[in-house]
C-alpha cells in the first residue's frame, strides 16, 4: 500500500473544520467532503432502497488506545456513557448499536496521540475487526475531535466521548453515508459581505470509498442550496429536509436552536442555519436530531452496503432494575489483601462495571474492572483505609443503567491459616476492638455444614461458643470482646469437614 497522496491531504486536512474543539481553539470534524457515490444514487432513486420501520442492530468493534505502558486509556465508565449517548441519538432513526466483540485494548503511544491521518489509517487497517463498524478512541485524533474514513473506521478523541457530546454520533453519520449539511464550504469560509456563489469546488482526496485515489486528486463541485428548495435534491448534501447551511465552523445557536449568523443564498434571501442537526457544526447543546431523510439514507446504507454489520435480531434485552450492594457495606471491615465484594444480579445484565476508590466522589479509582459475575475479590488494597465501591450493570446493547448506591468498607490486616482439611479460609480482623465483628470466610465445601465456633483465652478457658449452619460462605461473628481482658485468644471452628484455628488479639485503646 502506498501513500503518495498523504502529504497533500494532510495539508488539506488542517484547513478543514473539526466536529468539536479545544477550549481555546475553534475546530470541527476532520471528515472532509467526499465523492459519495451511494448518496448520489440514493438521491436519484430513493424508492429503490429498503423501506421498513424495523429496528436495525449494527455491530461496533470498540478499540481503546493507550500509551505504550497502558496508561491514559478512556475509562470504562466514559465508554459506557458515550455508547449510551450514541444509541440515544440514533433511537429516533430506529438504529441501535451493540458491542460486536470484547473491547480491543491497544497500547501504542504513536496511535494514542497520532498527528496525521496516515497514522490513523495504519492503526485502523492493522486492527480492524471484520463485519463491524470499527471505532477508535485516543487522546489525539490527527488534530480533530473525530474523523471517519469510509474504508477503515471512525476515530474519536477521548475528551469528546461523553454524555451530551454528539461527536461520535456525527462521525457515525458520516460512516453511514451522510455529508455535512454545509458540504462544499469547508475550504471557503462564509462571508456575509461577499456575494454567495452558485457553486463551490472542493477536494475529496482520502475520502473515497477505498484508498485507491487518482493523483492529482480531482475536484468536485457542489451546488449551493437555495432557501426556496428549488435545487435541494441536487445541491449541498442532496437532502431536502436539511435546509441551507453555509457555516463550516463551530457556531452557537439562539433560543430556537438557529444560528445567530444570518446568511444569504445566491438569490439574496436571508436565512439562519438549523442547529438541531447532528451533521451541522452547531455546538453540542443545540444538536438533537437527524432529519427524516437522513435517517432513511442511513438505514438504506446499512441494509445494502453495510449489511454485514447487522444482527438478525436484538442481541440482548433491556437491563431492568437496580443493582443492590450486599457486602461489605455500612463501613464493615474487609481484608486489605483482597476484599470480597458481592451484589445482586440485574435482569438483562451480562456485565458489571465495579469501581473501588478511597474517595466517595470516585474522582480517583483504585480499581475499575468489568466482570460477568456478581462477586469480585479486589486487588490488594492499603490497610486501615476507608474505601467506597459501586456497581453498574450493562450488556452489549444497553449501557445506560445507573450505578448502584455507594457501599463503604474499612480494610484491616488479615491473617489466613490452613484448616485441618487444607482448604483455604480466612478471618478478619485478627486485632479486635470493642464493637468490631469478626468476619469469617469459609470454603464452599463447608456450606450447610453444622459448625461450632468457640473462643478460648490464653489459659484455655472457653469464653464464647456458637453453633452455625453456614448457609453462606461469609458470616459475621459478634464476639463479646468488650467484656474480655486485653490479650491473646484462640478461635476454633469445628465441623465434619475439619477444624479451623486462628489466634486473635483483643486490644484496648
Amino acid at each position: 500500500m502506498t501513500f503518495r497522496f498523504r502529504a497533500f491531504f494532510l495539508f488539506f486536512l488542517v484547513t478543514v473544520a473539526l466536529q468539536a474543539q479545544d477550549n481555546n481553539t475553534p475546530g470541527l470534524c476532520g471528515t472532509p467532503p467526499g465523492n459519495n457515490v451511494f448518496l448520489k444514487k440514493y438521491a436519484a432513486h430513493p424508492q429503490a432502497y429498503p423501506d421498513n420501520a424495523d429496528t436495525l442492530y449494527a455491530g461496533v468493534q470498540i478499540h481503546l488506545v493507550a500509551r505504550d505502558n497502558g496508561s491514559a486509556r478512556l475509562s470504562a465508565e466514559k465508554m459506557l456513557d458515550a455508547f449510551c449517548q450514541l444509541n440515544l441519538d440514533f433511537t429516533p432513526s430506529n438504529i441501535q448499536f451493540f458491542f460486536k466483540n470484547d473491547w480491543n485494548l491497544l497500547d501504542n503511544t504513536k496511535w494514542f496521540q497520532h498527528d496525521s491521518i496516515e497514522q490513523g489509517i495504519a492503526m485502523m487497517l492493522t486492527n480492524n475487526a471484520p463485519d463491524a463498524l470499527n471505532a477508535y478512541f485516543m487522546n489525539k485524533a490527527a488534530g480533530n475531535a473525530g474523523y471517519n474514513l469510509p474504508y477503515a473506521g471512525v476515530a474519536v478523541r477521548n475528551q469528546d466521548a461523553a454524555y451530551n457530546n454528539h461527536t461520535w454520533t456525527h462521525e457515525v453519520g458520516h460512516a453511514l453515508a451522510l455529508e455535512h449539511t454545509f458540504i462544499g464550504w469547508e475550504n471557503t469560509p462564509y462571508n456575509p459581505n461577499n456575494p454567495t456563489p452558485d457553486t463551490l469546488t472542493y477536494n475529496y482526496t482520502f475520502f473515497h470509498d477505498t484508498l485507491d485515489t487518482t493523483i492529482p486528486a480531482p475536484l468536485d463541485t457542489a451546488l449551493v442550496e437555495y432557501v426556496d428548495g428549488s435545487n435541494c435534491g441536487i445541491a449541498a448534501d442532496r437532502i431536502c429536509d436539511t435546509k441551507p447551511d453555509y457555516l463550516a465552523y463551530r457556531w452557537e445557536c439562539d433560543g430556537q436552536a438557529m444560528s445567530t449568523v444570518v446568511q444569504k443564498d445566491p438569490a439574496g434571501v436571508s436565512f439562519k442555519s438549523d442547529g438541531t442537526l447532528y451533521m451541522s457544526y452547531a455546538n453540542d447543546h443545540c444538536q438533537t436530531r437527524f432529519s427524516a431523510t437522513q435517517s432513511d439514507i442511513m438505514r438504506a446504507y446499512l441494509q445494502t452496503v453495510k449489511s454485514s454489520w447487522l444482527a438478525p435480531e436484538a442481541p440482548a434485552g433491556p437491563v431492568t432494575g437496580a443493582t443492590v450492594l450486599q457486602a461489605p457495606i455500612n463501613s464493615e471491615t474487609a481484608p486489605a489483601s483482597g476484599a470480597a465484594l458481592r451484589w445482586t444480579s440485574v435482569p438483562g445484565a451480562t456485565h458489571y462495571l465495579v469501581q473501588v476508590s478511597r474517595f466517595n466522589t470516585f474522582v480517583l479509582r483504585d480499581q475499575e474492572v468489568i466482570v460477568t459475575d456478581t462477586t469480585l475479590i479486589t486487588k490488594t488494597l492499603l490497610p486501615n483505609i476507608n474505601y467506597y465501591w459501586k456497581v453498574r450493570p450493562f450488556n452489549v446493547l444497553h449501557t445506560c443503567a445507573e450505578f448502584s448506591s455507594t457501599g463503604a468498607f474499612k480494610t484491616v490486616p488479615v491473617t489466613a491459616v490452613q484448616a485441618a482439611t487444607e482448604e483455604p479460609w480466612r478471618c478478619y480482623p485478627t486485632v479486635l476492638e470493642p464493637g468490631t465483628a469478626l468476619t469469617v470466610e469459609l470454603p464452599a465445601s463447608w456450606l450447610n455444614q453444622k459448625t461450632v465456633f468457640q473462643v478460648f483465652d490464653a489459659a484455655g478457658r472457653q469464653m464464647w461458643q456458637s453453633e452455625r449452619a453456614l448457609p453462606h460462605a461469609r458470616l459475621l461473628l459478634d464476639l463479646p470482646q468488650a467484656q474480655w481482658p486485653a490479650g491473646l485468644y484462640r478461635l476454633v471452628g469445628t465441623s465434619a469437614r475439619g477444624v479451623l484455628r486462628q489466634t486473635l488479639v483483643v486490644a484496648r485503646g
